[in-house]
């Protein structure tokens, strides 16, 4: 909440007027080379400008959500296209009446929207329309239906809170589960919450470098003890041994995540799906053990499975959303610099979820 909300910088305020201004004055928001050329006058650089305000969701959307969006192609403005303002846009310009009157109306709108949601109660078999009309909404707001227009244009690219339809003026709340607020703060708050990535975890040091190998043999006789198999294959010593060195470069630490991936997608759990034996190893186990905690198989299992998102896209570079909670789930920053450090951390909460598993299996021994 407090980036959506933070005061913004002199240069951030001057092209926020820009398109306000310009929105105010013809119903539309301008393209992006008249705010472009309208900064360079100023001496601003527009793009540098916009990607600058605090942004939330990229994971959801490419550009995410700020004040001040772009039509385009990812981080890319379209030239032809409107610089438009979202609703965390409308809160900076609280001074004005009719920016206030704009929040209200769409505060009111998703509240209209949440409520509708209720006739799902209704229908546990067929879904039901939900959609919301704006203009019946409005209907009930002194002063508000002249500004019907204005308000479509602002929900239209408003997608933490709704999804909208300038066509038929209708819509249903976007990535919130709700949206029944009365301010703008709090409204922005709920959309921070949301679409903000988990706190990272703390980053671990690692006492003793061969404790990972000790904590999955450690694993693997517990199991066999209890289930009466073996679970661990290991690897050619030259490549179990990775695990026990530091990494003092990228090359170093990215071979060691591989290793670590291919020791737990290998583990010998019946089955074909998923891929991996890690992730076939909770329902293996909960047919196997009635008193096992799966709820604690499962917490480890998620945990030693964000190593092999941190591999698959370190080995096969793609962006994708998950990659950023992985790092924090091993206590990374994102992206990693210090990879002695990294992977120091990786092998700490690798141990660490080993040894719950290893824990597990031995509490629920028959």
């Amino acid at each position: 909440m407090a980036a959506l909300t933070a005061p913004l910088t002199e240069e951030q305020r001057l092209l926020l007027n820009i398109a306000w201004t310009t929105f105010v004055d013809h119903q539309r928001f301008p393209n992006f080379f008249y705010v472009a050329h309208r900064m360079r006058k100023h001496g601003h650089d527009a793009m540098k400008v916009l990607h600058s305000f605090p942004v939330v969701g990229q994971g959801h959307v490419q550009d995410g959500y700020r004040a001040v969006g772009w039509w385009g192609r990812g981080y890319t403005p379209q030239s032809d296209g409107p610089v438009y303002l979202t609703m965390a846009g409308l809160y900076h310009l609280q001074h004005d009446q009719m920016a206030r009157d704009l929040g209200c109306g769409l505060l009111a709108y998703m509240q209209h929207m949440t409520r509708e949601q209720d006739k799902i109660l209704d229908s546990p078999f067929d879904p039901p329309n939900i959609d919301v009309n704006l203009g019946d909404v409005l209907k009930g707001i002194d002063g508000a239906g002249p500004l019907v227009e204005r308000m479509a244009q602002i929900a239209d690219r408003e997608w933490p809170g709704m999804r909208f339809s300038k066509t038929t003026l209708t819509g249903q709340l976007g990535a919130l589960p709700d949206a029944d607020f009365d301010t703008l703060d709090r409204y922005l708050a709920a959309v921070a919450a949301h679409l903000s990535p988990p706190a990272p975890s703390a980053a671990l040091s690692l006492a003793e470098p061969r404790a990972v190998l000790r904590a999955l043999n450690f694993l693997d006789v517990t199991y066999e003890l209890v289930v009466g198999e073996a679970l661990v294959i290991p690897p050619p010593m030259d490549r179990s041994s990775l695990l026990a060195l530091d990494a003092d470069d990228e090359a170093a630490y990215n071979s060691g995540l591989i290793v670590l991936t291919d020791i737990l997608r290998d583990f010998k759990v019946p089955g074909r799906t998923p891929g991996s034996g890690l992730l076939r190893l909770e329902g293996h186990l909960a047919g196997r053990l009635p008193a096992l905690d799966c709820g604690a198989v499962r917490q480890a299992v998620q945990l030693l499975d964000q190593i092999r998102v941190i591999r698959n896209s370190a080995v096969h570079p793609k962006p994708r959303p998950e990659l950023v909670t992985a790092h924090h789930a091993l206590g990374l920053p994102f992206p990693v610099r210090d990879f002695t450090a990294a992977w120091d951390s990786v092998r700490a909460h690798a141990e660490r979820g080993v040894s719950a598993l290893q824990e597990a299996i031995q509490s629920a021994r028959p």
